[in-house]
């Protein structure tokens, strides 16, 4: 190569002594300095993408029991420092228009996916394992994170629920109510087995005259994964109008105790 052909290399880049040289080794190719640089290593470097089996067995467990309350606990407890996989898109957050009218994404962003609930509330979903996330059929990025962080991410994003391997054999519903005891490190129990639910809900019925009666269930079969939560079964001398049912329900809704202990109920009646 000749000095005619021969390019130099950018300023920051140059081998150089002195100033240049200490300015070149502080920098990346780019030019980006080293420092203020955290290079911290990878939690995640060793994961072969399988479940954990305690979580597996768990999420099995519940799925066999469904209205077995310690099932339910057992898979908050399981999930506890639990690696799962966050399905993840890139998003579309800067958008242009070129003479043709014709749409351009300029830039975009990754973001978790989103689903809907039955009662529309948005749920985010998370799989124990890569095979889970790949049966499930999305075209996702499976990105590694802490339960913990995936729950306060869900939060933050004004989801209320997480589904934990949804379209498989043994998916579950976190709700409301148990993720946030989740995120922060509190024992929680399915509100149709906690006896402080059974005992507000008495209270608040002893208010009312036409009710002789309650009693507390799961809200479905499937509660473990889908429906209500809790089924308040009132017993009654005669069925109740609509007024009095309603005035019933924005008393246990205006009840902060209650409302936080139940994330969803339906109302029935004793046979």
């Amino acid at each position: 190569m000749t000095d005619s052909t021969r390019r130099s290399l950018p300023e920051h880049m140059a081998q150089t002594s002195g100033a240049h040289r200490s300015a070149a080794q502080a920098a990346d190719s780019a030019g980006t300095p080293w420092a203020g640089r955290d290079l911290k290593p990878n939690p995640f470097s060793g994961d072969t993408g399988q479940a954990d089996p305690s979580l597996r067995a768990a999420l099995r467990a519940v799925n066999v029991s469904p209205m077995e309350p310690q099932a339910h606990i057992g898979v908050v407890e399981a999930l506890r420092g639990a690696r799962v996989y966050a399905p993840v898109m890139p998003t579309a957050v800067e958008h242009s228009t070129d003479e043709r009218g014709l749409v351009h994404d300029n830039r975009s962003e990754m973001a978790m996916v989103r689903l809907a609930s039955e009662d529309g509330r948005e749920c985010t979903p998370c799989f124990a394992d890569i095979p889970a996330l790949t049966s499930w059929g999305t075209t996702a990025r499976p990105v590694p994170i802490e339960m913990e962080r995936l729950g306060v991410a869900a939060i933050q994003e004004g989801a209320q629920l997480v589904v934990i391997d949804p379209g498989s054999t043994d998916p579950f519903l976190l709700r409301r109510t148990a993720l946030w005891a989740f995120v922060q490190g509190h024992t929680w129990r399915p509100a149709w087995a906690d006896a402080r639910v059974a005992r507000l809900a008495a209270e608040i019925a002893g208010r009312f005259g036409w009710i002789e009666g309650l009693g507390v269930a799961p809200g479905t079969r499937n509660v473990h994964i889908s429906g209500p939560e809790v089924a308040l079964v009132l017993r009654t001398a005669e069925a109740p109008g609509s007024d009095r049912l309603n005035e019933f329900r924005q008393s246990l809704s205006a009840h902060e105790e209650f409302v936080a202990l139940v994330d969803s109920m339906v109302i029935s009646f004793a046979a």
